[in-house]
């Protein structure tokens, strides 16, 4: 008896929960957005399509080194927010730094694509001279 409850019964209980708690707000999904509806996103919004080299508004210029960067230079890199700063120095620390930039990889957050993007700027050797344009 336990083994049908479990089969049967309890994904239509489920099932029941949960059409009672949509109280009755049920809409159907469509694939495309309404006719009248307005674009989100436009090509000059801050949140339009990101071009390489671009955080937010600001384009950057020059190189980062990933084996003595500070934090706040890490943050200058497009897609680099405070969270990736930290394992970007925790990794470095760790592994006693970057052998070659494409050991960012190695880094969680840092698949082909993100790394792609960041390769222009990125070094492993000489001084940090990455800036933030306008």
């Amino acid at each position: 008896m336990m083994a049908f409850a479990r089969k049967h019964l309890i994904p239509i209980v489920a099932l029941i929960a949960l059409v009672m708690s949509m109280s009755g707000t049920w809409q159907l999904a469509s694939a495309s957005p309404p006719v009248s509806a307005a674009p989100l996103i436009t090509p000059g919004s801050p949140f339009g399509a990101a071009s390489p080299g671009r955080t937010g508004k600001h384009a950057v210029a020059g190189k980062l080194n990933l084996n003595t960067a500070i934090v706040d230079q890490l943050i200058l890199l497009p897609t680099v927010g405070p969270a990736k700063a930290e394992r970007i120095v925790t990794w470095r620390k760790k592994n006693g730094g970057f052998k070659r930039i494409a050991d960012l990889r190695r880094v969680k957050g840092f698949g082909f694509k993100t790394f792609k993007r960041l390769e222009p700027h990125l070094d492993i050797q000489g001084d940090t001279t990455l800036v933030a344009q306008r």
